[in-house]
């Protein structure tokens, strides 16, 4: 029997286990360095090997031990260059949920002639995005037809019944990761003319989109979206756009906050602070922090940034727990502490795309994909669940000889998104699919 070693017993470890034990016809061992992570895969799959090891740094020693056939790294992407160059080393396939870093890209060839297989980007976002894109676009092209616009967007958020704050988010991911994503520069392509837009501008240029049996959303570009028009061999593209779903309201509060540098990475001193104090500092001013803010912004108390504001924390006279921070940490800690599900709560995950084409004949239409996913309450998250289970299904297509091309393979081959997509509907992960004349 051969060997799965999962790195990272995480979030989303569980549904990734489950699935390989299930299904995967292999043994199966997690690592982490968090004890009480292993303590839960235990407890949840008894008939795995669990392990609290430093995963990321002692890979070599674990591969070694366990005599692994394939590795699915759940870890941090700051990993995947070195649990990369190590399964390489060690002749051992890899999948990963986490974009592709150049470091990894750069030892593409030597992946390829050590004949390991490497499946990268496959998780939700990216992941099933990019293979619910590939197979629409490949269709097209099949029958000749070319691709006009392609849209993308993808959100994790709290059910229609779990949205209970006035932020309109809870947090199934990392809070560091979803406040560093609040600077990111995007870029997109509309008729032929790309825009750029730096340092969280992309939230000033968000619009609403309509979702099928949920309603309307707020829409923002994510990163660089001019990419895939290599990426997804769509050449022809004139227009191509990538973006986060949220609740209405998300994109004027990160606005207002970016404007007065509530992302900045600085550390300040902090010693001696309240968060109101802090709030009020960081606005340029002293004394009453709401007032601060409202001055600046020309808002009424009763707005709904400040409302969200003053929920949240930031004008607060309890004393910061920290003598040095970023104001970026500061705000990591409060969303920890406030944007939280509760046990009986669902998250909701939406994927939704639209490819707009013009066939051989003439004719144009919009092809529409959307996936709409909850978690299920007191076992894991959707998030959880549509991220954790496609590297596990690939780690098994591996093992059995169905994707088996060396090097590192993409969700846009072929040989990935086909068996994948397939087997995520025997999961219940179902992209609906439609088309209708423009």
């Amino acid at each position: 029997m051969k060997t799965v070693l999962v790195l990272g017993a995480g979030r989303v470890s569980s549904p990734c286990i489950d699935y390989l034990v299930r299904k995967g016809n292999c043994k199966v061992v997690a690592a982490d360095i968090v004890e009480e992570n292993v303590k839960v895969a235990a407890a949840l799959f008894p008939s795995i090997i669990s392990v609290t090891e430093d995963a990321g740094n002692k890979a070599v020693e674990l591969i070694d031990r366990f005599s692994a056939d394939a590795v699915v790294n759940l870890l941090p992407p700051e990993f995947m260059p070195s649990v990369s160059k190590i399964c390489l080393e060690k002749k051992v396939h890899m999948v990963h949920p986490a974009y592709l870093d150049e470091p990894t890209k750069k030892i593409a060839e030597e992946v390829k002639a050590a004949g390991v297989t490497f499946v990268v980007e496959l998780g939700l976002d990216p992941g099933i995005d990019h293979m619910s894109a590939a197979k629409t676009i490949t269709e097209i092209h099949d029958r000749g037809g070319k691709v006009d616009s392609f849209t993308s967007f993808c959100g994790a958020l709290p059910s229609a019944e779990a949205n209970t704050n006035p932020w309109g988010y809870k947090l199934s991911w990392s809070p560091s990761s979803l406040i560093g994503a609040s600077k990111r520069t995007a870029k997109v392509m509309f008729d032929e003319k790309e825009y750029i837009w730096p340092d969280g501008e992309t939230y000033a240029h968000a619009y609403l989109d309509e979702v099928p049996e949920l309603g309307a959303f707020e829409v923002y570009a994510n990163a660089d979206s001019t990419v895939y028009k290599d990426g997804y061999s769509i050449p022809e593209v004139k227009s191509i756009y990538r973006g986060t779903y949220r609740y209405p309201g998300w994109c004027e509060t990160i606005c207002y906050m970016n404007r007065i540098g509530f992302f900045d990475t600085h550390v300040q001193d902090t010693k001696g602070l309240t968060f109101a104090q802090f709030t009020a500092r960081q606005a340029g001013r002293s004394g009453d922090a709401k007032k601060a803010l409202c001055d600046i912004f020309g808002l009424e108390p009763w707005s709904a940034f400040i409302m969200r504001m003053e929920w949240i924390g930031f004008f607060e006279d309890r004393p910061l727990l920290f003598e040095t921070a970023s104001a970026r940490e500061v705000i990591s800690f409060l969303f920890a502490e406030k944007l939280v599900f509760a046990p009986e709560e669902k998250d909701l995950v939406i994927l939704k795309d639209e490819v707009r084409f013009t066939t051989r004949e003439g004719k144009r239409y919009a092809h529409k994909s959307v996936l709409i996913d909850f978690g299920i309450p007191g076992k894991w998250s959707s998030v959880a669940r549509t991220t954790g289970v496609p590297p596990a299904i690939a780690a098994k297509l591996i093992l059995d000889g169905v994707i088996k091309t060396p090097g590192i393979l993409m969700p846009m081959a072929r040989e990935v998104y086909e068996p994948i997509l397939a087997e995520l509907v025997s999961e219940d992960i179902v992209l609906k699919e439609s088309l209708s004349e423009l």
